[in-house]
């Protein structure tokens, strides 16, 4: 079977919902980048109505274009996307996928992760800073909120770090599916919970130690007081999927909150918001 190789510009931040609107279209390949994003799809399934509706697409998103289209001969799609996902140290984690067999040193707290889609790996700059930013909170005997959990990466690390029981939830489907999943690989599901759908999943009354939110710019804003509302006094919440020309944004919608600012941290463009629930 023959493939089609599709290249767009698209930000990084709407990335996320181009990929699912692509794989309602059977496009099931795709490879991310800061500001490029790489889909495939079998030559039969590129029909006309799909090409129309990919012209809709990019006119829907902020300077989104299409660049290129190749053919592509059939080949191990697997093995390949296996070389560009690599064991890495993000501070006091190891993150390595399930096909890799490197060892943690005796410091080092394991994450291992089986990445369903690129999301949550660890090798977006916001999935480091808020690992590394992690290692800074007294998670001992904690419960923990992951808001868009993606694969469920920061609700096991929280976990690992001490936690008694962490929540994820996110409106993705193969979120439920892969955050359940690697939390059974990394032998914490007993006390991680995959919820799906939104902040609806989360009950009136309760609250959280630690709260995580790694999504990006318009729907942290559209849920900034449901986090804060769902944070114990005294508890910390982590913000980022934030670029730093959204600081300004971000910090006016906080200023009628219950919150101050304990640090920020940044990496490339990206940003993290460390907050404290006064």
């Amino acid at each position: 079977m023959n493939y089609i190789k599709l290249v767009f510009r698209l930000k990084d931040r709407y990335q996320e919902s181009f990929i699912a609107e692509l794989m309602d279209m059977d496009f099931y390949g795709f490879e991310q980048f800061d500001n490029r994003l790489i889909a495939y799809v079998e030559k039969p399934r590129y029909n006309d109505s799909n090409r129309e509706l990919i012209e809709q697409l990019i006119a829907v998103y902020p300077d989104a274009k299409f660049i290129e289209m190749e053919d592509m001969e059939e080949q191990n799609w697997n093995e390949e996307w296996e070389k560009t996902i690599q064991p890495q140290v993000i501070g006091r984690f190891l993150v390595r996928p399930t096909w890799s067999s490197v060892k943690p040193s005796e410091s080092q707290i394991l994450l291992e992760i089986d990445p369903k889609m690129a999301f949550g790996t660890g090798y977006h700059a916001t999935t480091r800073l808020i690992l590394n930013r992690l290692s800074t909170i007294d998670f001992k005997g904690k419960n923990v909120m992951d808001a868009g959990t993606g694969t469920g990466i920061l609700a096991i690390a929280g976990i690992k770090l001490g936690a008694q029981k962490a929540i994820g939830f996110d409106v993705d489907k193969w979120s439920k599916v892969n955050a359940v999943e690697n939390a059974l690989i990394n032998g914490v599901n007993e006390k991680v919970e995959i919820r799906f759908g939104s902040t609806d999943q989360i009950g009136e009354n309760e609250l959280f130690d630690v709260t995580l939110a790694n999504i990006n710019r318009n729907v942290i804003l559209e849920i900034i007081p449901f986090l804060v509302q769902h944070t114990k006094p005294g508890g910390d919440i982590c913000l980022t999927g934030l670029l730093d020309s959204d600081e300004e944004i971000i910090r006016k919608r906080l200023v009628d909150q219950p919150v101050s600012l304990t640090a920020k941290t940044q990496e490339d463009e990206w940003i993290l918001l460390h907050l404290k629930k006064q």
